[in-house]
């Protein structure tokens, strides 16, 4: 594997040192982890962000979910008359909790 070096404040690096101690894992190791942590972070993020413009637009938003119900009918997977797998009410806490990440975030 190739290596390169970065520059990092003193905080980091002993911060990265006793992490890459604690976990009994190379330096190289615990940074990949984080650098793919952000990278998925951001991914959701964005993902997110998305979603929020789309809310932000009731016709979209219809037009969206029209869709989605178009594709389920095209399953042909023989759910059709299945019982929904999340309650209404477990619908709406995961769109609160998602609200409350977003605000977060």
């Amino acid at each position: 594997m190739a290596s390169t070096s970065v520059r990092v404040d003193e905080e980091t690096l002993a911060t990265i040192r006793a992490l890459s101690k604690s976990e009994k894992r190379s330096i190289g190791q615990v940074i990949a982890e984080a650098v793919k942590r952000y990278e998925d972070q951001k991914f959701w993020e964005e993902a997110r962000k998305g979603y929020e413009r789309l809310r932000a637009d009731p016709v979209e938003w219809k037009a969206y979910w029209d869709e989605l119900e178009e594709w389920d009918t095209l399953s042909n997977d023989g759910l059709e008359n299945e019982e929904p797998y999340f309650t209404e009410e477990e619908l709406q806490e995961m769109e609160q909790q998602d609200e409350v990440a977003a605000r977060t975030a």
